[in-house]
């Protein structure tokens, strides 16, 4: 029941992200800004052939092929832990990660490069650059919380010894 629960959160989170890089890709223009509700946070199209801040974008054979390793490695750990009893806070944390590396990996297949939409409006210049997307949001949350996870784990069963 839990872990149907855990792939229930896994698609929802995984499509509202694709649903939403569908609606950018199909009505914004490439210089094109909206403001949200968010203050100093607006809606743009920028698209990422390669890792974070573009890296490796001339190496699209390689971007494609570590994700792929990636997500194989996600979804590795994804079995072992789903097999563990308690541990919601790193299950919630792995949905996460999973949700975004998922939705990321597809834009890397089949669009041949990542759609970002969440970008900052600043003075500054570096922080005006960057854009993002729910995905990234994820992994970056879901990272987060696996790492806590991992630390109290390790922290109780010291205690245990």
């Amino acid at each position: 029941m839990i872990l149907t629960i855990y792939m229930g959160m896994f698609l929802v989170l995984a499509c509202i992200d694709m649903g939403i890089k569908q609606y950018i890709e199909d009505t914004v223009e490439g210089d094109e800004e909206r403001e949200t509700m968010i203050s100093g946070v607006v809606l743009r199209k920028v698209y990422n052939k390669g890792f974070a801040f573009n890296l490796l974008e001339r190496a699209p054979g390689i971007i494609r092929k570590s994700s792929v390793c990636a997500a194989a490695g996600i979804l590795l750990y994804d079995c072992w832990l789903f097999s563990r009893k308690k541990r919601a806070v790193g299950k919630l944390g792995m949905t996460l990660v999973s949700a975004g590396a998922a939705s990321n990996l597809y834009d890397r297949l089949f669009r041949k490069k990542v759609v970002d939409y969440i970008g900052i409006r600043s003075e500054k210049k570096r922080l005006s650059d960057l854009t993002a997307n729910l995905a990234d949001i994820y992994i970056t949350a879901g990272a987060v919380l696996t790492v806590l996870s991992r630390m109290a784990h390790k922290k109780r069963r010291v205690k245990e010894k």
